[in-house]
């Protein structure tokens, strides 16, 4: 990394217009050192890659008095009503097509838990009176 840091760009690098001008007009040895000369030479690699700072164009903002932000207070309070109107609105219209589906399907799932309690009950209890009675006709047999 050390090699890398070490070298140092070059001072002038010619440019396109300056290998097709040498191509075009062929150049003695005392010619183009004038030709060259005539360029002014670039900034060495660091300063042509230094960050400039940006100029920020700053802009004033509007001072808003008091009465201002009262108007936009009152605006806002506004905006929130007729939002919650609205609001309103559609969640009535969407509850109403809603909330019969949903006590339909709630009232066949309670439907069916009642019913399988009531047949466990009734069997119960079919079930004791028979062994009831059953035990009942055994004692007056034994009697």
């Amino acid at each position: 990394m050390s090699a890398l840091d070490a070298r140092q760009p070059p001072r002038f690098v010619p440019t396109l217009t300056d290998v097709v001008l040498e191509q075009s007009a062929p150049a003695t040895q005392a010619q183009a050192p004038e030709t060259l000369s005539t360029f002014a030479p670039e900034p060495p690699f660091e300063e042509s890659c230094a960050v400039q700072p940006a100029e920020v164009a700053v802009v004033p903002l509007p001072i808003q008095s008091p009465v201002a932000a009262q108007d936009w207070s009152l605006m806002a309070q506004a905006m929130q009503v007729k939002v919650m109107e609205r609001l309103d609105g559609a969640l009535e219209e969407r509850l109403r097509y809603a909330l019969p589906d949903l006590v339909q399907m709630h009232t066949q799932t309670l439907y069916q838990a009642i019913r399988q309690d009531v047949e466990q009950l009734v069997s119960v209890s079919v079930h004791e009176a028979i062994a009831q009675e059953l035990a009942h006709l055994q004692k007056s047999r034994a009697d």
